[in-house]
């Protein structure tokens, strides 16, 4: 039953939409766990207003070539400010907070947006935010090169078997070539299920922008230690590949959080 209703939808994948701008308001600081992602994944999916979407994106997602993959990613909460409590490994954010959700999918945002009207709040923990106000983006890519933002960290890894004979994750940085090529790879695959078959164009390059140590961060999901990096890159390519970057992700793990980035210079608030 859910296949038969994501078929009905099939038609509307386009990939040049959409983005929601979430604005989050509260009565006084937002008190979250400093590894609040799986809090966000959650009110995300508890938002959609259809069961059936919500339960067939959380159990099963699009699959393709053996990989699921639930087309949508979210950036970082983002406050007026930011207090970190390392002893109780805490997070204060000053509300106003704002929250992008990107997919390529309109049906999803469509789905996730009425359910955010209608319920007109969200849960984030034992704290309850109001839905002030939801803007819808749909940034363009009419060129094969283009600078981003990552609005939550960049996570490339492969599986790798160690001397002693057990597998084990390892994190690629932005200077080592596997990564570009890994990023390249993931990207192809979402465009072939979004769009059905494979890019014009085979050149894809991405290039680390003034990247530093600060850039890279240590995350974990849901007791699973994550790597990735922040800060800004220039994407080289298929616009129709550069557009499935923004409006599904980069790199791995998009739904859990990583990966969301926006065209630099835009207004996207931060």
């Amino acid at each position: 039953k859910y296949l038969n209703y994501i078929n009905t939808y099939k038609k509307t994948f386009r990939s040049d939409k959409m983005q929601l701008n979430l604005t989050l308001q509260a009565n006084g600081p937002v008190q979250l766990p400093i590894q609040y992602n799986h809090l966000v994944q959650g009110f995300i999916y508890q938002s959609m207003d259809n069961p059936l979407l919500r339960k067939y994106l959380h159990e099963h997602g699009f699959l393709f070539e053996k990989r699921r993959f639930k087309l949508f990613t979210f950036s970082r909460l983002m406050g007026q400010k930011a207090h970190f409590h390392q002893k109780k490994k805490g997070l204060t954010l000053t509300p106003p907070l704002h929250l992008l959700i990107c997919s390529p999918i309109p049906f999803i945002l469509q789905e996730l947006g009425t359910g955010l009207l209608r319920q007109g709040r969200v849960r984030l923990g034992r704290t309850q935010l109001e839905v002030s106000q939801i803007e819808i983006n749909s940034p363009k890519v009419s060129q094969g090169r283009i600078a981003v933002r990552m609005f939550s960290p960049l996570t490339v890894y492969s599986t790798l078997p160690s001397i002693e004979g057990r597998n084990y994750t390892y994190y690629y940085t932005p200077f080592e070539p596997r990564f570009g090529e890994l990023v390249h790879a993931n990207l192809i695959k979402k465009y072939k299920l979004i769009h059905g078959s494979p890019p014009p164009e085979k050149h894809f390059a991405i290039e680390p922008l003034n990247i530093t140590e600060k850039d890279h961060k240590v995350t974990s999901y849901k007791n699973f230690i994550i790597k990735g990096w922040m800060g800004d890159y220039k994407l080289h390519g298929d616009p129709g590949l550069l557009q499935v970057a923004l409006n599904a992700g980069l790199g791995a793990k998009n739904s859990q959080g990583y990966g969301c980035c926006v065209l630099k210079n835009s207004k996207t608030k931060e």
